[in-house]
């Protein structure tokens, strides 16, 4: 009978090692950043304003939010795959914390939306947000619901 030669793992660069997620990340991170000096009374540090960014306005966090999205849609499907025979994990220890966690977020985003809705106060880019603030909270309260389904 021969024997099967045992065979190493092969070096697959996935996940957060793959270049382009590395490099989509590190895009939305210089983006928002840029996209903070575009929406502020602020110009960049020694550069001045850039027309391209002022050009666009607010929708520069959807440009930004969408290379992150790529970026962790890239990570996620180029990870390596588990070696046969692995005991295959069903539960993660993060789901039921990051589900409490979004949906108090939530929870805690529409309750100081309504709270100051009817007062003078303002809080910078919160405030100007309006209606969209129900969104976003009920946003964080969905996410709490994909991460019950995580969660073992």
């Amino acid at each position: 009978m021969a024997k099967n030669p045992k065979t190493t793992p092969s070096r697959v660069r996935g996940g957060w090692r793959h270049p382009l997620a590395l490099l989509l990340i590190v895009g939305a991170v210089i983006w928002a950043v840029g996209t903070f000096f575009a929406t502020t009374d602020k110009d960049f540090p020694n550069v001045g304003a850039i027309d391209g960014l002022y050009g666009l306005g607010r929708w520069n966090w959807a440009v930004a939010i969408v290379l992150a999205i790529a970026a962790f849609v890239i990570a996620d499907r180029t990870r390596p795959e588990p070696e046969p025979g692995a005991p295959v994990k069903i539960g993660n220890r993060w789901a039921a914390p990051l589900m409490l966690a979004s949906f108090g977020l939530g929870l805690l985003w529409i309750v100081v939306f309504y709270v100051i809705s009817g007062t003078d106060t303002q809080i910078p880019v919160y405030s100007d947000l309006g209606n969209w603030n129900i969104v976003i909270g009920m946003g964080f309260i969905v996410a709490a619901f994909g991460f019950a389904t995580k969660w073992e």
